[in-house]
Parts: C-alpha cells; structure tokens; sequence
C-alpha cells in the first residue's frame, strides 16, 4: 500500500513508486516470517515486536508484562501441545513424571503433639486413610461431574496449568447419602473462564478476573458461566456473564483454588509452560515439514527435460508451438522403463533432479535446537527426546537433573493442590464425626498436628538397579534412611501398606522352608524374641566395665 509520500510522487516518478512500495513490502515479509506463530508481546523470538529489529524493553509490573498475552499464549500452547511432537513430549513427560499414577495420600499426624504412641499414631492414620480412600477413589462421591477420581483429577489439573498457565479448582458442597457420606466436591475450571466482568479493563482492584484486597490480597474470582471460546449460541448473550467466588468463606472454608506457578510479586495469573519456547517449537515445526516434503518429492523419479527455446518437451504430452502460432499441440510422451532407450530432439538434455535430501545434518541440527527447549522447560535433551544414548553416568546424570526439577513440580502440586483439598475434606469428617479429632476445631496446633500428610508418587525408575537396591540396604541399615521412604523411592509403594504382605509371604516361606539360603561370609540371622517378648539390652562398653 502506498504512504502519503507515495502518492505525492507518484504523478512524477511512477517506477520510482513502485520500487518502493516493493521493498516495503519485501521487508513487511521478512518480518512477519521471523515474527510467525509468535505468542510474545507484539512477535519474534524475543517477543519485543517488529521481528525483533529494535529490542527497548520497557520494566513493566507482573500484570502489565503478562495479561495482555495470556490468550494468545494459551492459544499457541494448547495448539502445539495437540499438533506438535516436541510440545506433546515436553507437557506429557512433565506430567507422568510429576503426577503419574497419581499423588498417594499418607496420612503423617505430628503424634508428638498429642502424646501418642507409634501404634496410637498408626491406628488413627489407618482409619483417615481408609475414609479418604472411599472418598477420592469414588469419582461420584468426590468430583462434581462424576468422572474422575480424586488421583486423575492431579494429572488434569497439573496438564491444565502447564498448558493454560493456571488452573481453578472450586470446592462445592453435594448431597450427602448414606453411601456417600462426604458433601465436599471438587470442580477444575480451566484457566479462560476466569475473566473481568463485562471485560472491564485491568485496574488495581481486579485483574486477570482476580479481585483483590487490602494489600493485593487475592480474595475472588470472576468465573464465567461459559466458556469464552465454546462456539455455540448460549441462552445469554453477554459472553462475560458470569458470579464472583470467594477464595475463603466467612467461616475460613477454602471455597476455591488457583493453581499456578508464582514467578513474580504480584503476579495475578500463572504464565503457559511453553511460551519461553513457543517461537522455537513452532520454528522447528516448519523447519521438518520441510525437510519431511523434501525428501518425499526426493523419492519421486524426477527427470527434466532441457530445451534451447524453453518450449515443452513431448516428455510432458505435449508437442511444439505450430508454425500458426496456436499454442502446444498433443504428442506422444516419452515413457520410461527397463532397458528403455529414448530419443530427444536436438537441443535436448535430460537432467536427473538431486534435491540432496534427506538432508544428513538435520537431526544433529534439530537435536541442538531441542538441547535449547529442554533448557527453558527445566528437562534435559535426552529426557525430552527419550535417546540416553551416551554413557552410564551421563544418562545417570540427565536422569537425576531431570528428577531435581520434577520433585521440585511435584512438591508444588501437592501443596496446592492435594494439601487444602484434604485439610477441607477433613475439616468436614471430623465436623460429622467419621473422624475422632479431639481439638481440631478449637486449637490450631492441633489442627496443624492433624493435617500433616506426606504425598510420595512414583518412583524415578532405576538404571543399574541391583547396584541401586544395594545402596538403599546400606543406607537402611546405617539408620540413615527409613525402610518406608527407601520404598517409595525404589517402587513407589507404601511400606505399611505392603507389609502384612511381606508378613505373610515370609510365614508361608519359613513353614514351607522356603528361605533364602544366607550367602557365604553374610552373617548369621539373629533369633527373634517370641511373639510379646521384649528383645534383650545389648551389652554396652560401660557393662562390660
């Protein structure tokens, strides 16, 4: 399109016009190829607008630097994350690392503080494990809408914030039945249906749909009654329809949950896990579809045909211009096959078509440029891309840096969200009494002492792991580790939970005479005390004295 000056010269120097408005347009190309697919603020790789031709960040607050592209940002992560492998790889590793089959519930109630025996302590951990168990495996008695449990809804709500940044989890109460006797619920909304009423703008006090108080306390949410992008004709026209929910009831009741990863004071919304790397992602995606069409066009037996004039060759079905000027006329074609032996015209070369493809630096290409992703996404090359191909310790290494980073997201997603989930849900067994909690309502420290709890997932998986169980039995008998948390770690199960098992298959084996045959130079087996019988003092250098 032509500018003021364009049109003021255009009556005398027409080319000159022209020229320019080409290489304007030329340069607009460039940029909006540099810029392409980009989530930042205003495209390119950096997002500082205009392909990144001038870089002048500007410091901004936590809002102002990430609201205005949120949505895109969403967008461009839910689409990879559909679309494309790397993105898919990236979200899907990250959560069966972190939530796999799920977060197990371990009750650990603080026994110091009430004055409790171990086995008073392991009674009433049994009993609040097994109530929470029939709550959170049953997806009607704990999800709102019936179709996840307590254990699956971990894995969405964790995929609904890597991918959207954040996640909302209301807390409702249900009808309470005789088979299901608890009312809490648990509703996940995802991230867009928290919105300003109306689509006011962005102020102090709301923000990101986030309404805050005294201090920038966050104290609700706006969730609207529909999605924004359903697609559908709703009954109200007014899109930004929709309630505030408090975060707190008046009574202290958790009433809703946001669930993000807080990089900033101030920070009112959680930022999408791969917008640090969108622009990469979708550069690579180009960049194999490609090199993918390449080689397929590769594959094809191309053979072109030279001419002096340029006219087409009967190798295409079709003659030479007639002398009358009307254009190609219909020949025989030129076919191909074994031991064929075909004739050109004179002028004619044939010249076999070598696009030098499939291209055999690609993949070591790529492979760098996925080092770069895997560094912003906090997981090694070999844990994204599945290939330990290097050595022993290196593998090792990239496993265990990979573990440094999950443990990390795990421990944040079981703080934010099992944690006040089960404090809500025991809050209401003690309050209809399946729970005896003595002083849970009336003293905090009691109610903190109650509400401890462990949340272990699954193990990290072993490369070399005969070496690896003989490190933990060494740690397990020089009483630096418990044989509770080597399991977990080792198998991702729960010691007290397998041990009358393990009890029962070594009585089996003992009466059978079944026992492992001690090795040669181990020492011999100790003689249990009878059952109720207390084991004797060892001697200890004082005795001896």
């Amino acid at each position: 399109m032509m500018n003021l000056i364009d049109k003021a010269l255009l009556p005398f120097d027409p080319q000159r016009v022209a020229d320019r408005v080409k290489a304007r347009a030329q340069v607009n190309a460039l940029e909006a190829m540099a810029s392409a697919g980009s989530p930042g603020a205003g495209g390119g790789t950096s997002g500082s607008g205009a392909g990144s031709r001038w870089w002048n960040p500007f410091a901004r607050s936590a809002a102002r630097d990430t609201l205005p592209h949120l949505g895109t940002q969403r967008a461009a992560s839910r689409e990879l994350a559909r679309t494309n492998p790397i993105a898919a790889g990236a979200i899907n590793t990250s959560v069966d690392r972190i939530i796999g089959t799920g977060l197990a519930f371990v009750a650990s109630p603080a026994r110091q503080v009430f004055g409790w025996s171990a086995d008073q302590a392991e009674e009433w951990k049994a009993q609040v494990q097994a109530e929470f168990s029939m709550w959170g495996d049953d997806p009607q008695a704990c999800d709102l809408t019936g179709e996840e449990t307590f254990y699956q809804a971990q894995g969405t709500a964790v995929r609904g914030t890597k991918e959207s940044g954040d996640i909302f989890t209301l807390l409702p109460n249900a009808e309470r039945t005789r088979m299901r006797p608890y009312a809490l619920r648990f509703q996940l909304i995802e991230a867009d249906r928290v919105g300003n009423p109306k689509g006011v703008m962005d102020s102090d006090e709301v923000a990101g749909g986030i309404k805050f108080g005294p201090g920038g306390r966050p104290i609700a949410a706006h969730i609207l009654d529909r999605h924004p992008g359903a697609g559908y004709t709703a009954k109200s026209t007014d899109v930004h329809a929709g309630e505030w929910v408090d975060f707190q009831g008046a009574s202290g009741r958790i009433r809703l949950l946001h669930h993000y990863k807080k990089r900033r004071p101030g920070q009112p919304r959680g930022v999408p896990y791969l917008a640090p790397v969108v622009d990469l992602i979708k550069q690579i995606g180009r960049f194999t579809d490609a090199e993918v069409e390449a080689a397929v066009i590769n594959s094809f037996f191309t053979l072109i045909i030279e001419t002096e004039n340029g006219n087409p060759s009967p190798v295409f079905g079709v003659g030479n211009s007639t002398a009358t000027g009307s254009g190609p006329q219909p020949a025989d074609e030129i076919a191909l096959g074994p031991a064929a032996v075909a004739g050109l015209a004179k002028g004619e070369r044939a010249v076999f078509a070598d696009p030098k493809r499939p291209n055999v630096n690609a993949v070591e290409f790529i492979h760098g440029l996925i080092g770069l992703i895997g560094m912003g996404l906090g997981i090694p090359r070999e844990v994204l891309l599945k290939q330990f191909n290097a050595s022993y310790s290196a593998s090792k290494a990239a496993l265990l840096d990979a573990w440094v980073h999950f443990r990390s997201e795990r421990a944040w997603a079981a703080l934010s969200f099992c944690q006040p989930i089960f404090e809500t849900w025991l809050a209401e067994a003690v309050y209809i009494g399946r729970v005896k909690a003595p002083g849970f309502f009336s003293d905090p420290l009691l109610r903190w002492a109650y509400t401890r709890a462990a949340w272990p997932g699954d193990s990290m998986g072993s490369i070399n792991p005969k070496d690896e169980v003989a490190a933990y039995t060494a740690a397990i008998d020089a009483r630096l580790m418990t044989r509770e948390r080597a399991e977990w770690e080792l198998g991702g199960t729960d010691w007290n939970a397998t041990f009358d098992q393990k009890w029962a298959e070594h009585q089996r084996l003992a009466k059978k005479g079944l026992l492992p045959v001690p090795k040669a130079g181990a020492a011999a087996p100790q003689p249990q005390p009878a059952s109720g019988a207390q084991p004797e003092p060892e001697e200890t250098d004082d005795d001896a004295a």
